[in-house]
């Protein structure tokens, strides 16, 4: 490892010798600054609108493309496995080659891939296309944070990411209204071909706007870093995203966990022995980095808790529409518009370590309120925890965000922000499958004793075959929504009820069901509090010093 790329024993950068690109200076924030900021938020509401359209419009494309459950997966799956895998090395990318000319790329790449997404004709290129959206994306989204960087004055930062993800939560509320309205209204190569003019305008703007910076003089790209550490996150979101589906004991899902940490120890080794590597280790000397990728891990964690599993609340034990479910979630979402940015002035007025802890403290707040849920809930019950939640993921967020991206040397800006993403996207996917799990295994201990309470004993052989089939008790993990209901209803039919009998066993067993459910959805709420108080505790090692620009000149 050069000099220029050393800390030193107390986590302190040594400062480099020789020119390089700084950050912008202390002071007032130029006009160049806020409007690359609008450039880079257009181009991040972009692909935030697209990841939460294509949600809405798959029925329409699984009808169109005459594709199976499977094969619609894969929509999502694809795109997923490849921004996760290439954040970091598509990151350190652009540190090398321009963050200006990054983000250009990713614009036009993941442009070009939304109008392939429209006009395919089949599944099988739809899923390519959207593999190829998630090449550019990676690329697009770790430029996009380190020209703020970059741009804005270290003391000015936080409320420039705090604008930033307010942009993001805008589409992760508009997305699922907006899809619905062009799957109902157009069709369903709308939902990409809406990133057309997106796409057009950032790039316009990019190339106007934004000024470049990158590494000076660049260095050698790390490329089996970058192929052992992509490899490594593929391997462990896939075990992720199917474990529960193969089963978390399953020799596929442990072969995955156990290749990808292989390859996680294969990457650290290559990283200790380059002299340029793609995430020099040293930065992990730097402790407000390594707790603030923690906790943007543990604030995505305990986000999907809340709105993953209340999305089966609302559709499946209320049998609303996903329309209707997304209204019932604005709460959450439009106070997070609001409260990122507001979390930047917080985080810019009072320092890190506070917003941390304050956002932690909603969180679990907002989860220990959640615990109210009863089947008949409505918005009285459900509205003000989202409120709070919206609160205490904006600031969460928009602190850890700066915990990581603001501790780093401005060289590795791109690299830091690729890590923030992949730290996201890790805490998300742990939420659905860890929760998942929980839910899981709570369903099979409760819901044969719930299902004996509820019948006193006396629902005989049907019930405990219902009670043991695994399908059925998918359909409990899932809220056991009308459809579910439907069907039972149907089998019991068919199997000589009487219609008074039908009624009477089908309403009597869904309840059973969404008792059982409730009571699992309360002890995720309470793990997801008990995570929120870990955070709050692990934010007060946050140094405020580190995050405001001391570590900037260095690793050049």
């Amino acid at each position: 490892m050069s000099e220029t790329d050393k800390l030193n024993a107390s986590g302190t950068v040594v400062p480099p010798q020789g020119g390089a690109p700084a950050a912008a200076a202390p002071g007032r924030t130029s006009k160049q600054a806020w409007l690359s900021l609008a450039t880079v938020g257009l181009g991040i509401m972009m692909v935030q609108l697209d990841g939460t359209v294509v949600v809405v419009a798959n029925p329409a494309i699984a009808n169109d493309l005459d594709a199976g459950l499977n094969s619609l997966q894969w929509v999502m799956t694809g795109y997923l496995l490849v921004l996760a895998g290439l954040l970091i090395p598509a990151g350190n990318l652009v540190d090398r080659i321009g963050r200006k000319k990054g983000l250009i790329t990713g614009l036009v790449g993941f442009t070009v891939a939304s109008v392939l997404c429209a006009a395919s004709q089949t599944i099988e290129l739809l899923i390519a296309a959207r593999v190829l959206q998630g090449v550019f994306g990676a690329m697009l989204i770790p430029a996009a944070l380190a020209i703020i960087k970059a741009a804005f004055p270290p003391e000015k930062l936080a409320m420039a990411i705090g604008l930033f993800s307010g942009v993001t939560a805008l589409s992760l509320a508009g997305g699922p209204l907006l899809g619905g309205v062009m799957v109902e209204h157009l069709t369903w190569p709308w939902v990409f071909l809406i990133n057309v003019p997106f796409g057009f305008l950032s790039v316009v703007m990019a190339v106007i706007i934004v000024k470049e910076s990158k590494q000076e003089p660049p260095q050698p790209l790390d490329l089996p870093g970058g192929v052992t550490l992509t490899l490594s996150i593929v391997s462990l979101v896939w075990a992720l995203t199917h474990g529960q589906e193969d089963g978390w004991s399953s020799v596929s899902t442990l072969g995955y966990i156990g290749l990808g940490l292989l390859l996680l120890a294969a990457f650290i080794t290559i990283q200790l022995k380059r002299s340029h590597p793609m995430v020099p280790l040293e930065l992990f000397r730097i402790r407000s980095l390594w707790v603030g990728c923690l906790l943007m891990i543990v604030t995505m964690f305990a986000f999907y808790a809340i709105i993953y599993y209340l999305n089966f609340f609302l559709q499946g034990m209320q049998g609303k529409s996903p329309m209707s479910a997304s209204v019932a979630l604005l709460p959450l979402t439009l106070t997070f518009i609001v409260s990122a940015p507001l979390g930047g002035w917080a985080t810019e007025k009072f320092g890190v370590k506070g917003s941390l802890s304050f956002g932690a403290l909603c969180i679990a707040g907002t989860s220990l309120l959640l615990l109210r849920l009863e089947g008949d809930s409505g918005l009285s019950t459900v509205g003000p925890p989202l409120v709070l939640g919206g609160i205490g993921v904006g600031f969460m967020m928009v602190a850890a965000t700066q915990a990581i991206v603001g501790s780093a040397p401005v060289d590795k800006a791109g690299t830091a922000s690729g890590m923030q993403q992949s730290m996201s996207q890790l805490g998300s996917l742990l939420g659905t499958a860890v929760f998942g799990a929980i839910i899981s295994a709570l369903v099979t201990s409760r819901f044969s004793g719930k299902l004996d309470a509820a019948f006193g004993g006396a629902g005989g052989r049907t019930v405990d075959e219902l009670a043991g089939d695994a399908q059925v008790q998918k359909l409990v993990e899932l809220g056991f929504p009308p459809t579910a209901r439907t069907a039972l209803e149907k089998e019991l039919t068919s199997a000589g009820m009487s219609a008074d009998q039908v009624k009477e066993f089908s309403a009597t067993f869904t309840q059973a069901a969404h008792d059982t459910f409730i009571s699992g959805l309360h002890t995720v709420f309470l793990i997801s509090a008990a995570v929120a108080v870990v955070a709050a505790l692990l934010s007060l090692l946050v140094s405020n010093k580190d995050t405001k620009g001391d570590q900037m000149a260095a690793f050049v």
